[in-house]
Formats: C-alpha cells, sequence, structure tokens
C-alpha cells in the first residue's frame, strides 16, 4: 500500500470514524461533454453559471485527459484507477468484473454511505460497488431521455415520468435528504446528457432561436496532413440522419399518419409530446423549405446541419447545469458546502464539428481531454487554475486519500492533493499514456470505421500510433493546437519524434501494456 500522508494520518487517529474532518463527496458526472460548452473554459460558446461556480470557488484543470475515450472503458478507470488493460474494459462491449477493486467499496468499509445515481452503462449490473444504486436501464444503458427505466438493487425495475436529468437530480436529493447525517457521504450523480439522441428537458427546448452558435475553424478540415484512414470514419456531421437532428413529422402530420411516429416521441407523454411539437415544428418546416428550394446542398448544408446539432447539444447542457445547481443549492441550504469535496466531470471530452465530426474515440484533444472541476472549502484555493497532466485513473486515489484512507500500489493513478498547492511538484508526471481498442483495419472494421491506436503526450508534443497501419502522426500542440499539421515526418522535428517514441515505449512497460491481439479479417458474406 502507498503512504498515507502524514497530516491524513494524524486526522483519522485524532478524530471519530464518522468525524466531520472527513469530507463529504459529491462527484458529478456527465456523458460526451465538451469543454467548449462550459463558460469557465477558454473559448466557450456558452454560459455554464453553476458549473463555473464549482471553478470559482475551487478549481479548472486545464489539462484533464481519458486514458480511453468512449464509455465504459473511462468509467470502469475512473472506479479502479486502472488503464483499461489491467480493468479489462477495453471497449464497450467488454463484460464487467464486479469482484476487483474499486474506490467506492472501499469507502463503504471505511464508514461511507455510498450511492450511484443515473447512468452505469457498465456490461454487468452493480453488485456492492456501492451500498445503494438506481441506474438508467435500458437502450444497452442508455436509458431514455423522457420517462426513463431505472433499475434498483432494492426495489427491481421502475419507470419514472419526467426527464432523465431532472429525475437524477430529484433522486439524488432524495438519497442526500434521508442519508445518514452522522456518516460521511459519497454520492454519485451519473447524468445521461449530452449523448445522443440529444432531446433537452421541455423548459430548455426553445432555447437558441434565431442564434448562430459559432463554428469551429476545422469545421471544414480536409485532412490533408493526416493518415489517409482518418477521414473515412463514420463520425461526420454531414452524414447525421434527421431523427438524430430531432428533424421529424408535425404534429398535424402524425394525426394524420400516427405510423410515421419517431420512437422518441412514442415514449413521451401527450403533453411532453405536445411541448416538442410546439419547439421543433416551425423549425422542421424551414428545413422542409429550405431543402425543397436545393438551400442545403454542399457547404451550406454542412453549417445547418452543424446549427441543428450544436443547438440541441446546449439546450441539453443548459438542463444539465440548472441541475447541477440545485445540488449546489441543497449543499447551501443544509449546511453542507464547507465540508464537502465536489467533482464535476464527464467520461470524455466530445467532438462539437471539430473536423466536421460529432464524436470522440480519437486521441485528438477535443475527444482526448475531459472537464474536471473540483471544489473543496479549506483545501483548495477559489480560483485556481490548474496545468499539471492529469488523467481520470487520479479520481479514485484523490477519494481515497481525501477520506484518509491509503491507495493500493496497483492503483495507475495518482491522488490530486498536491497540485492543490500553488506549484505543480517536481515529481509529478511529465507525459501521459492514451490507448483506444474499439477500431480496425478496411479488413476488420471496428466501430465508426475507427482504427485502433495509442499514442503519449507531454505538456507541448503529441505522438499517435495506429499500429494496425505501421502509421504514426505527431503534433507541435504550442504551434498547431488544433491538430492541422502531422509533423512526422519533419526533419525539424525528428529528435522529438525519437523521444517522443521512446517515451511511448517507457510508459508501456511501466503500466505493463501488452501489445494489442491482432485483428480477424471480417468474412465475406455469400450472395
Amino acid at each position: 500500500m502507498k503512504k498515507i500522508p502524514l497530516f491524513l494520518l494524524c486526522l483519522t487517529i485524532s478524530s471519530p470514524l464518522f468525524a466531520d474532518g472527513r469530507p463529504n463527496i459529491l462527484f458529478l458526472f456527465s456523458d460526451d461533454h465538451a469543454l467548449r460548452t462550459i463558460g469557465a473554459y477558454e473559448g466557450s460558446i456558452n454560459q455554464t453559471p453553476h458549473l463555473d461556480r464549482i471553478a470559482r470557488e475551487g478549481a479548472i484543470f486545464d489539462r484533464s485527459f481519458n486514458v480511453n475515450s468512449i464509455c465504459c472503458p473511462s468509467r470502469a478507470a475512473i472506479l479502479t484507477g486502472k488503464h483499461s488493460h489491467a480493468n479489462g474494459i477495453t471497449g464497450n462491449g467488454s463484460a464487467w468484473n464486479s469482484k476487483q477493486w474499486v474506490y467506492s467499496r472501499e469507502l463503504g468499509k471505511a464508514g461511507y454511505q455510498t450511492g450511484l445515481i443515473g447512468k452505469w452503462h457498465l456490461k454487468g449490473n452493480p453488485t456492492d460497488e456501492f451500498q445503494h444504486w438506481e441506474i438508467l436501464s435500458g437502450k444497452s444503458g442508455q436509458g431514455s431521455y423522457y420517462n426513463p427505466k431505472f433499475l434498483s438493487g432494492s426495489t427491481g425495475e421502475s419507470k419514472v415520468e419526467g426527464y432523465s436529468t431532472n429525475i437524477i437530480t430529484d433522486k439524488a436529493l432524495d438519497w442526500l435528504e434521508n442519508r445518514d447525517p452522522q456518516k460521511p457521504f459519497l454520492l454519485c450523480a451519473n447524468f445521461k446528457v449530452p449523448h445522443i439522441h440529444r432531446i433537452p428537458s421541455p423548459t430548455h427546448m426553445g432555447g437558441y432561436d434565431g442564434i448562430e452558435i459559432a463554428e469551429p475553424n476545422t469545421l471544414f478540415d480536409d485532412f490533408s496532413s493526416r493518415q489517409p484512414f482518418v477521414k473515412d470514419t463514420w463520425m461526420g456531421l454531414k452524414g447525421m440522419k434527421e431523427g438524430v437532428l430531432n428533424i421529424a413529422p408535425s404534429k398535424s402530420d402524425l394525426e394524420k399518419n400516427p405510423d410515421l411516429t419517431p420512437k422518441f416521441l412514442k415514449e413521451m407523454t401527450v403533453a411532453q409530446r405536445d411541448v416538442w411539437h410546439t419547439a421543433y415544428d416551425s423549425r422542421n418546416r424551414e428545413y422542409r423549405r429550405l431543402k425543397k428550394a436545393g438551400l442545403l446542398e454542399g457547404q451550406a448544408g454542412f453549417r445547418y446541419t452543424y446549427q441543428r446539432f450544436i443547438k440541441d447539444y446546449l439546450r441539453c447542457i443548459d438542463g444539465l447545469d440548472e441541475n447541477v445547481g440545485r445540488l449546489l443549492a441543497y449543499l447551501d441550504e443544509a449546511g453542507l458546502t464547507e465540508n464537502t469535496l465536489v467533482v464535476y466531470s464527464s467520461d470524455q471530452g466530445f467532438l462539437t464539428g471539430e473536423h466536421g465530426w460529432a464524436e470522440k474515440r480519437w486521441m485528438y484533444e477535443e475527444s482526448f481531454r475531459s472537464p474536471l472541476l473540483m471544489r473543496w472549502p479549506g483545501k483548495i484555493k477559489p480560483a485556481s487554475r490548474i496545468s499539471a497532466l492529469v488523467q481520470n485513473i487520479d479520481l479514485a486515489p484523490t477519494f481515497l486519500t481525501a477520506a484518509g484512507l491509503g491507495v493500493p500500489d496497483e492503483i495507475h493513478g495518482r491522488a490530486l492533493q498536491p497540485l492543490f498547492a500553488d506549484a505543480i511538484p517536481a515529481d509529478w508526471r511529465k507525459d501521459i499514456l492514451y490507448t483506444y481498442y474499439d477500431g480496425g483495419t478496411p479488413e476488420a472494421r471496428g466501430s465508426y470505421n475507427m482504427p485502433r491506436h495509442m499514442g503519449v503526450r507531454d505538456s507541448r508534443y503529441k505522438l499517435i500510433h495506429f499500429y494496425d497501419y505501421d502509421a504514426w502522426e505527431m503534433y507541435d500542440l504550442k504551434e498547431d493546437p488544433r491538430e492541422l499539421s502531422n509533423r512526422f515526418s519533419d526533419p525539424a522535428y525528428q529528435d522529438e519524434v525519437a523521444q517522443l517514441k521512446q517515451r511511448l515505449e517507457d510508459l508501456k512497460k511501466h503500466y505493463d501494456l501488452p501489445e494489442p491481439p491482432a485483428l480477424k479479417k471480417k468474412k465475406k458474406r455469400k450472395h
């Protein structure tokens, strides 16, 4: 076991088991949240006053990254503090091993009351990882935005009328209200937003009409310096289907022909559907007018699709931010603010039009970076900006250390507490490892026609290895923050390339990373 810091050891010894000295932990978590849609981050395109409050009263991490930018692996990395190959969740199809070490179980053993409410999204329901859990059920663990089903270890499955983000917050507040006030708590509130299919709450459906949202500078990236297979992935905005953009028949059309009702509207009550039609029918009439007039061809159509996509994305974020505010208000009213560590993060970032994409999975910055905000009065200086390289594997040891517990030696992450001071410690990591396994080649295609890859990033440079193709990309993030110029073969960067290659090998050895298994070719279908 790693040593417990002396000040925490003294605190544990000098205080009763459930003393106020150990903080409560409120971990707020979303799915696919891009940094540029959080007001506190540089270059943001919207306002998020409640998320910004966490940053203003605590810290914002400017270089926070995931280890594998896809839902299940990211969640497993947070629970275990380990890279994907070590916790067994290398892709969304991997089965969850509930018997392995997780930080939440350790907190429960140490006297914390623990709860998880919302999106679990691992293949295998929780067992004893949390003392109380209520998770979204259906749609492969995604759950529905409207009138979702919840599965509980104690009461089974039930359908709840309302909007997912609001319901998860209601359940979280109910859990907080009925907790044992004599014990510290860990509560994880895991939201579905803004994951596809992005349907806003009834109170946010009308937002952003008449407003043009700024386009990313790389919306029309021509991929000229990237490896040629990169542009062939299936995640382009221009390929989005109408239903994903909330383009559907009008209320009057559906009254004439109910068989045309899309599944997401069938999930709504009549009242909810009426609100949706009030917000979207006029937008969709305009869409059909533009399309009929031939005004949505080429770049014009691409730009229109971007606006439809990003506005629904922001409407979902607005609902999330509002509910974060509800939870922060509860802490204030219950007198819990001063002794609660509040953390906000997401399972990964998201490409919101950058390079023409709307997805994650890549080691490119918009996908690789994850938002991370923390507030802990008395421990984190307000308005701190932390530039150290951190990853989601660091959250488990951070929570353990906050509770005065030791961190097992096999954990890959590091507690973030040393970064709460004004300077980055000299022994802090200088580079980070990334792996993505849910990909393939033209002969053995993976999800989204993605290539498998791994890489290393330091404070300035990034090296990506598409190993099934024996192909590389290297970027100078200081000179080229949008990653438009692959410098791998540039003579001026060969020293840096060599150093990064060596560091990648060093990190693979450090984390005992096995070579990925060879991909099997897809069998040709018989006609």
